[in-house]
């Protein structure tokens, strides 16, 4: 029990993820809405009811938008006028092909709607890990020149490469901790269970650059 409690843990989490379609969908917005009467119906079986559906109050019509509660799976969907966002707050791994197919199937019913796919797509992955036994600052010292920067109690890190960015910094809201920001970029067509896989592994290799060999 004393082993366990010692281990890295993740307390906090968040994914997002952005869908951006070439061109607004204005003609297609309006009432009735047909995104809620096919997404009713596509949900139902997820716990989703009517007062589940929500529209932005005094907004722009640039910044109005459909949200869509699903809270059997901790989730929600935001559509708005050329966007779709699919977010979950703290999902585990053990979930992600239930989640991945309920959003590849929401995902598909609104490309049918708006008669288009994405132009492009973007995953982020966010999360605080709390070091257990192990020291984030030596572990993070490792990744920079100590004799350039000079001593810190943390160092932090940004990687930015072609398909997307890892980040990690010190924790503000966990004692010790480490905040990790996970960014990928995707295409139009990509799938779900593309976009878990490949956040899955970034995820992996941060937790290795903090020395935590497996996701917690």
């Amino acid at each position: 029990m004393d082993k366990l409690a010692v281990r890295p843990q993740i307390p906090e989490s968040f994914f997002e993820h952005r869908q951006l379609f070439a061109a607004p969908w204005i003609e297609r917005w309006g009432i009735p809405n047909p995104f809620i009467a096919t997404l009713f119906s596509l949900l139902r079986t997820t716990g989703v009811e009517l007062n589940d559906f929500s529209f932005n109050q005094d907004a722009t019509v640039g910044e109005n938008y459909l949200n869509i509660s699903i809270r059997k799976l901790n989730a929600a969907i935001r559509i708005g006028l050329d966007t779709v966002i699919f977010t979950a707050a703290n999902p585990y791994w053990e979930i992600a092909p239930q989640l991945s197919s309920v959003f590849d199937q929401v995902s598909d019913e609104i490309r049918n709607v708006v008669g288009a796919s994405p132009k492009s797509q973007e995953g982020v992955l966010a999360f605080h890990v709390t070091p257990g036994t192990l020291d984030f600052g030596k572990m993070t010292a490792s990744l920079v020149h100590k004799n350039v920067v000079g001593e810190c109690l943390f160092y932090g890190v940004s990687l930015h490469k072609a398909e997307g960015a890892l980040i990690i910094d010190k924790s503000l809201r966990y004692e010790n901790a480490a905040f990790v920001r996970l960014q990928r970029r995707f295409s139009g067509e990509a799938r779900f269970a593309e976009v878990t896989t490949r956040l899955y592994e970034d995820e992996v290799a941060a937790l290795r650059l903090l020395g935590v060999p497996e996701v917690p």
